[in-house]
């Protein structure tokens, strides 16, 4: 669903931001992508969007070549759930927010409005439908803004921090509603404990490199590993020596 073939990036010619990295994700897979800030974490989603060009390499999503001559069928089939649910939710309503996408892709009414309700109804915040986005707190926000993505079922879906300001309750939510979608899933995150918890894989990134990608039991326990890439262990493995 995903791949990135020998792909580089840089802002300014003499700075590169990726070099020269090369994964795929299979159809069905979720997959946590690591690493400390700077990492190129954010710079490998706005690629796969098509919001920045690579200077080298090949980036497919979906079977297609992620180019202009594509992007807007990629966009379609890919979900995006931001770090900051400030810049996802434009509407005046939450309601209104989550109908805008499916509406705008062609679904009736009656379509959407049953999507609006499952998605809800799956992140247990029907009582946010009609409430107003300047009225509601930034968690109530976060959890709306997921519920938005998911009313468009994505076959991809791209997850920046998706946990970032929840408290435990909604925290805990957002895990199990993660774990049991269907679909493609590519997650970014500090948050490794939930990275454990919802990714079978991982891929490390550090300064602009692939540094190590298998599966997250093998990688999240790697003290020596974590810690040269300024990464600590996930709490459930912090005690283990």
């Amino acid at each position: 669903m995903i791949e990135f073939a020998h792909v580089s990036c840089a802002y300014e010619r003499a700075k590169p931001v990726l070099k020269d990295i090369s994964f795929t994700i299979r159809e069905g897979e979720t997959v946590g992508l690591i690493g400390c800030n700077g990492a190129g974490k954010s710079t490998v989603m706005k690629l796969l969007l098509g919001l920045l060009p690579c200077s080298d390499g090949k980036i497919t999503a979906a079977g297609l070549p992620v180019d202009k001559a594509h992007l807007a069928e990629i966009r379609a089939k890919i979900g995006v759930v931001l770090q900051d649910p400030e810049t996802q939710m434009f509407m005046p309503t939450v309601y209104e927010d989550m109908l805008f996408g499916p509406m705008n892709y062609g679904l009736s009414r009656e379509e959407a409005d049953r999507r609006i309700d499952a998605a809800l109804e799956q992140l247990q915040i029907g009582r946010l439908k009609h409430r107003h986005n300047h009225r509601i707190s930034g968690g109530e926000k976060r959890m709306a803004a997921i519920a938005v993505i998911l009313a468009m079922k994505p076959d991809i879906l791209l997850m920046d921090e998706p946990t970032a300001a929840l408290d435990p309750y909604n925290r805990r939510k957002v895990i199990e509603v993660i774990k049991n979608l269907p679909g493609t899933k590519m997650i970014t995150s500090h948050d490794l404990d939930m990275i454990y918890e919802t990714c079978e894989r991982v891929i490390l990134l550090y300064d602009g490199a692939v540094c190590a990608d298998g599966p997250a039991d093998q990688i999240l326990r790697d003290r020596e590993l974590l810690e040269t890439h300024r990464l600590e262990l996930p709490l459930r493995y912090a005690n283990i020596r």
